[in-house]
């Protein structure tokens, strides 16, 4: 993903602001075009466009480079209006890894802006970054970026310091379903957390969102909601900070008021010019549907002499896998490694892999790279979509004009150097008697083509210039015909906001899951997630139940990269197979199987039961054991892959970029006098602890000494990741000793910055402070005490180097100590935001939305105080929610959790300091 390709020559155009010419051309290594530098004078501002319409190839992800370009020069003003994160959201896995790749060069010339690669910017680099951490209430780097498209993909940075730019590049379904409070895998601590981060102070970028139109209405109306908020709040001193949305788009469908657009002058840029005007010339192929993959092959195959990459696009997984073997066949032995195969379905491992190393697909990413056999990547809507690819010639089957528009920007991109590409259709929606929203669309597409094509010879200029030009004769009721159908939106209402924000509460009756609101009520088939892990047969064979299940997979989630995922049936046909083929040796095997919920609940069920008519696989996640087998090389499902491909690895959660380094599966076995050894899970090596640097986070007890014949023996799982994760993913079990007085200090004084550098009104500071004083006051209790293993003498302790089981606790929950407290206490009783204040205490493990339970009582004061203090926190979480909306008391309370890990972190990392090459300055 590039912000151009090229340098504009007219960057010193008299409307350009100077400022911003070079410090774009700093960051980016190109100087900006007409378009972008109208859209910083914009973003200054803070007059945000809803949607941006720039053509394909015209740097439309540029946005993230004027966004930060313009809070920068916002601050340097004085006073920042601008949101201080953005959310850079697109629907396809591949494209998040590419933007993050783009924004990760961008900040390494923030971090250093002495190299030489870019080092006659440094001054302006270093000037930007001095800027921005200006803006930040922790040391570190000037700009935090992270990536969410599977769970311990994320590296925290977003969440550490609410007050320093940032950047998150992620799904709709990572970062969506976080948005509505029911982050996928999120627990009790995470769900309103991250929803206070993402639901407040943020923009929210949402790429081709064309192709996600129903995920586009619930951000608008969320957006309302929060201002409908705003002006119930009222007045100067509201903390309240709205999300801003931006839809980005090539291919609008319209809907979005606001649009930014290429306007007349823009033409002035020779990079426009030639995007616009690079050279596409369309050739219609009819053909029945049982001829297509034949005439695809055809169309390939008569490019194969001309050294070219040549792009296949086809709708179905299926029908991909046809012309790849197809193809491969007719260009004979030896045109394998030639030939590269890229849809949805395929294993996250697999896709990163093809992505980073595959030739062909590399090939593609290169508009300079020559070939010297000709190349074919095959591919469904996967790869039509944000990817740089850029194609000599592209064959494709009939699709719709959307999608058409799409799969024309991947061809010949840069224009220029008198190359025209030649693109194929294959197809005739003509034959079809019956046809659905999907195939009377695609008709309507074919219909529009042999209009324009009835007026040309053989072939349709379809090069970005004439295309809209065409596309603009066209009446706007004909181009949405020939759009996807357009799912219906799922009414977003008060009552079911409320409902998710109770997220304390585990289950309740009636409270949807949130997919049909970030996809809309699609008439698609349901889809279910397949991974692989070790670890499922022994859970298993050790009788492991579903609390214990439950915690481990929300402690070691499954993550994107160790995910397939495919339509309901297809998983249910492939493992039905699977389980067949296994049969023919051992006609009575089975394997249990763990199935995950959206909100990541776990759950024991068997493979043979879970591949019945009646079994419900829809929006799940399969967890399979390693014996089970079904994975082909290409990382799709197989119904025959009893045994995985040599070099192929069924559980991949600690490969390199999957969290590996953060964490590991280790197996504990504790001898009669009381020795233990570690045997890593996965490759057998074993030691007489943990890896230095990583803490035990999570034991799951396989056998109990009555179990084994030496019964004074026990096995244990054992999640072990770094003490600095852990103190992100939950302050309460850093791994570090810090008294209650230091950590309180610690925390008050995090927080009182955090709140400066945001500039929030002073009540609000002042109640963050006050909260952050007393959160943690219930901890010095005997019971907490003996938990943190306090026998030293040395006073209460906030965070131990190791806790007991929490079962020592007996249900105890310290913030509700602190809680009980704060409400006897005299002063606090005068405190105007005392409501804000007693809330923030008691929320900030994430209980107290709106309750709760009785077990977490503190039994130093009686059943009536207990009671009374538990029934107040309900009545005091709806009193607050009403005043300040969903999602600012959601941040308010997860500004003082971000206080609190950072403390905690700070504390982890004062004994166990980074690497020198693992810091950032």
């Amino acid at each position: 993903m590039r912000w151009s390709t090229g340098v504009h020559e007219s960057s010193d155009a008299p409307h350009m602001h100077a400022s911003f010419a070079n410090r774009f051309l700093a960051l980016t290594g190109f100087a900006p075009m007409r378009w972008q530098s109208r859209l910083f004078e914009r973003f200054v501002d803070t007059d945000l466009p809803d949607a941006c319409d720039i053509p394909t190839g015209l740097g439309k992800t540029s946005v993230l480079v004027i966004w930060l370009l313009a809070l920068v020069q916002q601050a340097e003003n004085g006073e920042v209006h601008l949101p201080r994160r953005l959310f850079y959201i697109v629907n396809r896995r591949t494209v998040v890894d590419q933007a993050t790749n783009t924004v990760e060069r961008l900040r390494r010339r923030l971090v250093d802006p002495a190299n030489y690669e870019w080092r006659d910017h440094a001054e302006i680099l270093s000037a930007i970054a001095r800027t921005l951490r200006g803006l930040s209430a922790t040391e570190g780097p000037p700009i935090a970026l992270s990536t969410l498209r599977g769970e311990l993909a994320d590296n925290e940075e977003w969440k550490a310091d609410p007050a320093r730019p940032a950047i998150v590049v992620g799904t709709i379904d990572m970062i969506g379903s976080r948005l509505l409070f029911s982050g996928y895998g999120d627990g009790r601590y995470g769900r309103a957390h991250h929803a206070g981060l993402i639901g407040q102070d943020a923009l929210i970028v949402h790429d081709e969102a064309h192709l996600t139109p129903a995920f586009g209405d619930l951000l608008r109306a969320i957006s309302q909601e929060q201002q409908r908020d705003g002006r119930r709040d009222g007045g100067a001193d509201t903390p309240a900070r709205p999300i801003r949305v931006i839809e980005l788009s090539a291919t609008s469908r319209g809907g979005a008021g606001g649009c930014f657009s290429l306007e007349p002058d823009d033409g002035a840029d020779a990079i426009v010019r030639a995007r616009l005007a690079a050279a596409k010339r369309l050739r219609l192929h009819p053909a029945p549907d049982d001829q297509v993959t034949a005439k695809i092959v055809e169309c390939a195959k008569a490019h194969d002499d001309a050294r070219c990459k040549v792009l296949i696009y086809v709708r179905s997984p299926e029908q991909a896998q046809r012309v790849d073997a197809a193809l491969r066949k007719s260009l004979g032995e030896g045109s394998g490694e030639r030939i590269a195969l890229l849809t949805g379905t395929i294993r996250g491992y697999e896709r990163d892999r093809l992505v980073e190393a595959n030739s062909v697909y590399r090939a593609l990413l290169s508009s300079d790279a020559p070939v010297e056999r000709t190349v074919y990547l095959v591919s469904t809507s996967a790869g039509e979509v944000g990817i740089d690819l850029d194609a000599d010639h592209i064959v494709c089957d009939l699709t719709t004009l959307d999608s058409l528009i799409q799969r024309l920007g991947r061809v010949n991109r840069r224009g220029g150097d008198g190359r025209c590409a030649r693109v194929d259709v294959v197809g005739d929606a003509s034959t079809r008697a019956k046809r659905s929203e999907l195939e009377t669309a695609i008709a309507a597409t074919h219909s529009l083509l042999q209009q324009w094509n009835a007026h040309t010879a053989e072939e349709i200029d379809a090069s970005p210039g004439h295309l809209r030009r065409l596309l603009g004769n066209v009446e706007p009721e004909v181009i949405v015909a020939a759009f996807s159908p357009r799912p219906k939106a799922a009414i977003l209402t008060d009552i079911l906001l409320d409902s998710w924000s109770l997220t304390s509460i585990e289950t309740m009756p009636g409270r949807p899951e949130v997919t049909a609101f970030l996809h809309g009520l699609t008439q698609d088939p349901p889809e279910t997630f397949v991974a692989w892990r070790k670890e499922v047969s022994a859970l298993h064979k050790a009788g492991a139940d579903e609390s214990a299940l439950d915690r481990w997979f929300r402690a070691c989630r499954i993550t994107a990269r160790e995910r397939l995922h495919d339509r309901t049936d297809r998983v249910k046909s492939a493992l039905a197979g699977l389980l067949k083929s296994h049969r023919k040796t051992n006609d009575s095997i089975d394997f249990p199987v763990v199935l995950l919920d959206e909100r990541g609940a776990a759950r024991w069920s068997r493979l043979s039961d879970i591949v019945g008519k009646d079994f419900d696989l829809a929006y799940r996640t399969l967890v399979l054991p390693v014996q089970a087998g079904g994975l082909d090389r290409n990382g799709m499902l197989d119904a025959k892959a009893v045994m995985p491909p040599d070099g192929i690895s069924l559980d991949v959660a600690e490969e390199e970029g999957a969290g590996g380094e953060r964490r590991g599966r280790w197996l504990c076995r504790r001898s009669p006098d009381g020795n233990e050894r570690y045997e890593h899970l996965l490759t057998g090596q074993v030691r007489d602890d943990i890896p230095a640097g990583l803490r035990e986070h999570e034991r799951i007890a396989l056998k109990q000494p009555d179990e084994v014949e030496d019964e004074a023996e026990t096995l244990d799982l054992i999640l072990a990741e770094t003490a600095r994760q852990s103190a992100l993913d939950n302050p309460e079990t850093a791994g570090a000793r810090q008294t209650l007085s230091v950590h309180t200090e610690a925390v008050a004084t995090r927080i009182a910055v955090i709140a400066e550098r945001l500039r929030l009104p002073d009540p609000i500071k002042a109640a963050l402070v006050t909260a952050a004083e007393w959160h943690d006051r219930g901890k010095d209790r005997p019971v907490w005490q003996r938990y943190a293993r306090n026998d030293r003498g040395t006073g209460p302790l906030a965070k131990s180097a190791t806790y007991l089981h929490p079962r020592a606790l007996g249900g105890y929950r310290h913030e509700f100590g602190s809680l009980l407290d704060a409400m006897a206490d005299a002063e606090l009783r005068s405190c105007p935001e005392r409501d804000l204040v007693l809330h923030l205490i008691a929320a900030h493990h994430g209980w107290a939305r709106p309750h709760f339970e009785p077990r977490a009582y503190d039994n130093t004061w009686t059943t009536a105080e207990n009671d009374e203090a538990a029934a107040g926190v309900m009545r005091r979480f709806g009193r607050l929610q009403q005043r300040y909306g969903r999602w600012t008391l959601a941040w308010l309370e997860s500004l003082l959790r971000c206080a609190d890990a950072v403390a905690s972190r700070e504390a982890v990392e004062s004994l166990n300091p980074l690497p020198a090459d693992k810091v950032e300055t």
